[in-house]
């Protein structure tokens, strides 16, 4: 009997310890302390964490997705068929190369910053060995001429936005469009306008009326003279941010943490987090922090004490371009659509539904009897295939459609179709009454106490922006611990 009285008492004593302890606040780990905190395992993250480290620097990266390299993705099928659905290209200028140098990352080089086109529904393909043949192929000898002298002068305002200050001439060019600006010059004809709207466009992800002047000229010198040329990671650019994230050390990495909050301290940092599987609450702390999240997401960060003003007003102002990739699978004896005089000419900036339309590749070994069309819409095209309102089978058929009406015949060749939607501030473009270079973009590169932002946003357009911010702020958080001076 005492016995049984002795188990009835301790389970009742158990149950109540048990149900006690669940009432109680569970206190929220704290992390402990590195010297510098990261947002974000995309490009910048990453590129950061990367020259952090070659300083002696500790950091820690958080994710809140499950994925390491944010808009850097490859996608790979069966058969052994990728497409990038990213669509990065690491341009000549970006820093991201030095690391690619390093590490010694196989890539290739593509030489030709123009592409096959559309006009008046024609396609005007790319067959010439350089972008100047291209060009002059296009254009009457007069056009030429004048292209000429306006890629010239281009060049010349390029040149200046080094300049510091910018001249107050040029930063006048943050009051137009680029698209107006452009359609003013009068030594230009129709046509000459419609190859620079075509083939820049792209490139900043909207209409040439939704960008200032400024952020035309900013992005125009990839074309300006033979134009730069830009490389691709062999077998994929999700192995760029692979093999950098293996660098940074992968323990370093916490993938699934949504930062919610970003408190400064006196002597540091320290943020909230909620774990997208666990639904769990954690704190970090640092030294310092390196926001490299999406301009967008900052809207939903409790900052304490709250942004500046002048910084809320930057992040609020700034504009974006929107992408959408389509995955097309064709029989291989599709190639022939797009095959003139024995040369293959895609890419191809065909707009509307099918957007940029680029080539994708196979894995050596998979001896593949399918190709694969990588499909780019951008801007307005992109944003309403974003949103939603068209189901994946009405999306199909849009661009079927637009895919026989492009290359008549072609569409019995198709055999899938893969769709991805990117965030609806896919990158960084800035409207009119804005540029990069302006003192709204400028208080976003310099601190809020210990919190520094990188990211495209506040450098330019495209992966090089990333790599860029990366280089500001590992130099600066460097010059603030005493590692290197400020020269």
């Amino acid at each position: 009997m005492e016995t049984l009285l002795t188990r009835i008492w301790s389970f009742f004593l158990s149950s109540y310890l048990s149900i006690f302890a669940f009432s109680q606040p569970q206190k929220i780990p704290t992390m402990e302390s590195v010297d510098v905190l990261i947002i974000g395992a995309g490009l910048a993250g990453v590129s950061t964490a990367y020259r952090l480290q070659k300083m002696g620097i500790s950091y820690r990266i958080l994710e809140a997705s499950p994925h390491i390299g944010g808009r850097i993705r490859t996608a790979t099928y069966s058969g052994g068929l990728q497409g990038e659905v990213g669509l990065e290209e690491f341009w000549e200028e970006n820093q991201t190369l030095e690391i690619i140098r390093e590490l010694k990352i196989p890539v290739e080089k593509f030489v030709t910053v123009f592409s096959s086109f559309v006009y008046n529904g024609k396609i005007i393909p790319f067959i010439q060995n350089s972008n100047r043949e291209f060009i002059q192929s296009f254009l009457s000898t007069s056009e030429w001429t004048a292209y000429q002298k306006w890629d010239e002068k281009m060049s010349v305002l390029h040149a200046q936005l080094s300049s510091k200050p910018i001249p107050a001439s040029l930063m006048e060019l943050q009051k137009i469009s680029f698209g107006e600006w452009v359609r003013k010059e009068a030594t230009l004809t129709e046509k000459i306008r419609e190859l620079i709207r075509i083939e820049s466009e792209p490139e900043y992800g909207a209409s040439w009326d939704q960008i200032s002047a400024l952020d035309g000229v900013a992005e125009w010198h990839l074309f300006s003279g033979e134009g730069e040329s830009c490389y691709h990671a062999v077998g994929g650019n999700q192995r760029v941010a692979e093999i950098i994230a293996d660098k940074v050390g992968l323990s370093n990495i916490q993938l699934n943490e949504k930062v919610t909050h970003i408190k400064n301290l006196e002597v540091g940092v320290e943020i909230r987090t909620t774990n997208a599987s666990t639904y769990k609450e954690s704190i970090y702390q640092g030294k310092y922090l390196v926001s490299t999240m999406p301009i967008y997401l900052l809207a939903e960060i409790q900052f304490e004490p709250p942004l500046p003003e002048t910084q809320k007003l930057a992040i609020q102002t700034q504009t974006w371009g929107a992408y959408f990739t389509a995955h097309v699978t064709f029989d291989v004896a599709a190639t022939k659509y797009w095959t003139v005089n024995g040369k293959n000419i895609l890419p191809i900036r065909a707009e509307g539904a099918l957007g940029q339309i680029y080539s994708g590749f196979s894995l050596p070994e998979s001896n593949a009897k399918e190709v694969l069309l990588n499909m780019l819409v951008v801007g307005n095209g992109a944003e309403a295939f974003n949103i939603r309102i068209r189901s994946a089978d009405q999306l199909r058929e849009e661009v079927k459609k637009s895919l026989e009406a492009l290359w008549p015949g072609v569409t019995p060749f198709i055999r899938n179709y893969e769709f991805y939607r990117y965030h609806p501030r896919a990158i960084a473009s800035w409207p009119v009454g804005r540029s990069r270079f302006d003192d709204l973009s400028e208080s976003l590169r310099k601190p809020f106490g210990r919190v520094y932002f990188a990211g495209d946003f506040t450098e330019g357009t495209h992966s090089h922006g990333a790599a860029q911010s990366a280089v500001r702020v590992a130099r600066d958080i460097s010059v603030q611990m005493g590692r290197m001076t400020s020269k």
